[in-house]
């Protein structure tokens, strides 16, 4: 995958989670105390290559207001600089207003991009802010899912990566609302796993679990489906789609039982049954 494709789906990820997190990443990250804000429309220029992120009208708890910029970047760019100072003449340009510029690099390498230009008549700087020294703890404690994937590019600490991963997704399931949405997230969080070059160990969870949570295309489905097809009535179907699905669900604990990646409360929660039920099924490998 070159670079530019493997940028677009880190992108895609935060554009698709940006509009639930927004005001949560400016307080815990930024730590601007604020007490409304606006979107301001991103159509700047039709000159410019690409919109920014996200602009932001902020009023902070002190009374001050000001435009705020985020850039979210994967790719340490050398001319980053220059695009930002673009940015910032255009928006005073268009607002006149105070303006805040902040670039949140999310790769776990150091970046060494410029973040000023200093010369005869001009001094310009934006902040760069590295998710990777942030604590993850800030978005793992949240109620929205859209930002505990986010987790997963912040600083682990002396917690080891698998059990900080296990953490992640034990709160993903707790805070997704569907399973369909939970399925979202967790290819979300296989892909942004990958920015952190996470341990083989954390990869198979991530892939197992999104080999069996799937809306209506999922194994259980399928596997009650033909089941209940078989019965050959509609009630016998849908009694059969509900055996089958079971019974997938059986077949898929078991496997992680053996496999040992995943805790009874974490499978209890993934595949909707109680804990007994897996402890039930842990006996039964034991015999």
């Amino acid at each position: 995958m070159n670079n530019k494709k493997e940028a677009n789906r880190y992108d895609k990820i935060f554009k698709e989670n940006l509009e639930a997190v927004t005001l949560s990443m400016i307080e815990k990250v930024l730590r601007i105390d604020v007490a409304n804000y606006e979107k301001i429309p991103l159509d700047l220029q039709r000159t410019l290559e690409r919109k920014p992120d996200q602009l932001l009208k902020i009023t902070d708890r002190q009374g001050d207001t000001f435009l705020l910029q985020l850039e979210f970047q994967l790719v340490d760019e050398a001319r980053m600089v220059d695009r930002m100072f673009e940015y910032k003449a255009l928006i005073w340009r268009k607002y006149q207003l105070p303006i805040r510029q902040y670039v949140l690099f999310l790769s776990d390498t150091v970046p060494t991009m410029p973040t000023r230009i200093e010369q005869h008549g001009l001094v310009f700087f934006f902040d760069l802010v590295r998710l990777s020294l942030i604590d993850y703890q800030l978005f793992l404690s949240s109620d929205k899912a859209d930002e505990v994937v986010f987790a997963v590019l912040a600083n682990f600490g002396n917690m080891e990566p698998e059990k900080a991963a296990s953490q992640i997704l034990d709160r993903l399931t707790q805070v997704s609302p569907t399973p369909l949405e939970l399925n979202r997230h967790l290819q979300q969080l296989r892909i942004l796993a990958n920015l952190r070059k996470l341990s083989p160990f954390i990869e198979q969870i991530m892939e197992s679990i999104t080999n069996y949570i799937k809306e209506e295309d999922d194994y259980f489905f399928k596997k009650g489906e033909r089941i209940g097809e078989q019965k050959g009535r509609q009630e016998g179907r849908q009694e059969g789609l509900q055996e089958g699905k079971q019974e997938g669900k059986q077949e898929a604990i078991l496997k992680f039982l053996k496999d040992g990646i995943l805790t009874t409360k974490q499978l209890a929660s993934y595949f909707d049954v109680t804990e007994e039920f897996v402890e039930d099924l842990r006996k039964s490998l034991d015999k």
